[in-house]
C-alpha cells in the first residue's frame, strides 16, 4: 500500500525565511527591493474578504488573457509558481518518465518529480534538443535560469518547442525573472507552458501571485487538480490588477538593474562573478557554504548554490545601494580573514 503513496521527502531548499528568526539583511531572495508595488498593495487591501470568490475566477482569467492576447481558457491561476509546477508534475509526469532540465531545475519542480516517482535529468543548452528522447515528457527551462542567469533566444525557444511537440513532451518556460531582463517572450505554441510569478518583479512575493499560459487542453488538466476557491481573494485581486502595475516596473526595474551591475562590479574584486542582467548574481568563493555561514553570523544572509550543483558559488540578489555596501564590506572582512577555508 505504501508503495502507491508519494514518498516522504524533505522540503526543497530556498532562500528567504526559515524557522529560525532572522532580522538582518537578506540577500537570498530575488525580489525587487523597491517594492511592494503600491497599485498591487491597494488591490490587495480592497479585495472582498467577506465572501467566497467566483470558484472559476472568470474575471481574473479574462483580464490576464486580454493583457497577453491569450485565450481565457488557457489561463491557470495559482498561489505561487511552486503550486503550478507541482500540478504540472502530477498532471503530465507519469511514474518512471523523465523531466529534462536545462541546468539544475527549480527545487520545487525536482521535488515534485520525485513525489510522482519520475526521474530528473540535467543537461546544457547546447545538448537539450538531442536529449529529448522517448521517456522525456517534460522539459524545463528557466528563462532566465536561476542562478546562472542564462536565457534562451526566441529561435532557441521555438526550436525547443518544436522538438517537444514532435516528441509528445511539454516545454515549461519559467519566467519568474524575465521582467528584470530583455529575455524574449516565449512563442505561442501548443507545447509551451509559460509559468509567470510576477510577485518578484513587483516586490510582493508574500501575496504569492502566479499563473500559467498554455493550451486549453493543458490548462484543463491543471485546473482539474485545483480545489474550488484555491486562490484567496487578495491574491486574485493582485493578479487582476497586474495590467495596471506597469508604471512601477518602468520606474524601479532600471534602478534594480543598475544596483545589480554595481554590486557585480564590487564583488568581482573577491572572485569570478557571473551576472547576466538579472537581479541576482553568483560569486565564486571556494567553500560557499562556509562563507554563507560566516555572513549569517554577521547578520547577512546569502544563498549558497550547493543545491544547484555549484558548491563553490554564492547567489546574491541586489538590495538598496547602502545595503549592498554592507554586504561588500562584510564579505571583505570574512575573506581577508581567511574564513573561506
Amino acid at each position: 500500500m505504501t508503495d502507491l503513496l508519494p514518498p516522504l521527502l524533505p522540503r526543497a531548499p530556498h532562500g528567504g525565511p526559515t524557522s529560525r528568526t532572522f532580522a538582518g539583511l537578506d540577500f537570498s531572495v530575488n525580489a525587487n527591493p523597491y517594492g511592494p508595488n503600491p497599485r498591487l498593495v491597494e488591490a490587495l487591501r480592497d479585495a472582498d474578504h467577506a465572501h467566497y470568490p467566483d470558484p472559476g475566477y472568470a474575471d481574473v482569467r479574462a483580464r490576464l488573457a486580454a493583457w497577453h492576447g491569450w485565450d481565457a481558457d488557457g489561463v491557470t491561476l495559482s498561489v505561487g509558481a511552486s503550486d503550478l509546477l507541482h500540478r504540472l508534475a502530477r498532471a503530465c509526469l507519469p511514474p518512471g518518465r523523465t523531466l529534462l532540465s536545462v541546468h539544475a531545475p527549480f527545487g520545487e519542480l525536482a521535488r515534485a518529480a520525485a513525489l510522482v516517482r519520475a526521474g530528473v535529468e540535467v543537461t546544457t543548452p547546447g545538448r537539450v534538443v538531442s536529449k529529448i528522447t522517448p521517456g522525456v515528457v517534460l522539459v524545463y527551462v528557466g528563462h532566465p535560469h536561476n542562478p546562472t542567469g542564462h536565457a534562451h533566444t526566441a529561435q532557441e525557444l521555438l526550436t525547443l518547442a518544436d522538438a517537444c511537440l514532435a516528441a509528445g513532451a511539454l516545454l515549461i518556460v519559467d519566467e519568474a525573472y524575465a521582467p528584470f531582463t530583455a529575455a524574449p517572450i516565449p512563442p505561442a505554441h501548443p507545447a509551451v507552458v509559460r509559468v509567470l510569478s510576477p510577485g518578484k518583479a513587483h516586490g510582493l512575493v508574500g501575496a504569492r501571485p502566479a499563473y500559467a499560459l498554455a493550451s486549453p487542453e493543458v490548462t484543463a488538466r491543471l485546473d482539474n487538480l485545483a480545489p474550488a476557491w484555491h486562490l484567496p481573494a487578495s491574491t486574485a485581486a493582485v493578479l487582476a490588477a497586474l495590467p495596471e502595475g506597469g508604471s512601477f516596473l518602468a520606474q524601479t526595474l532600471p534602478q534594480v538593474a543598475g544596483g545589480a551591475r554595481d554590486l557585480a562590479a564590487a564583488l568581482s574584486t573577491f572572485g569570478p562573478v557571473e551576472h547576466h542582467g538579472t537581479p541576482y548574481l553568483t560569486l565564486e568563493v571556494g567553500d560557499a557554504s562556509r562563507v554563507a555561514a560566516a555572513l549569517l553570523e554577521r547578520g547577512v544572509r546569502v544563498r549558497d548554490c550547493a543545491s544547484y550543483g555549484l558548491p563553490d558559488r554564492l547567489r546574491v540578489s541586489t538590495r538598496l545601494p547602502e545595503e549592498n555596501g554592507v554586504l561588500v564590506r562584510t564579505l571583505a572582512e570574512i575573506l581577508k580573514g581567511g574564513e573561506d577555508g
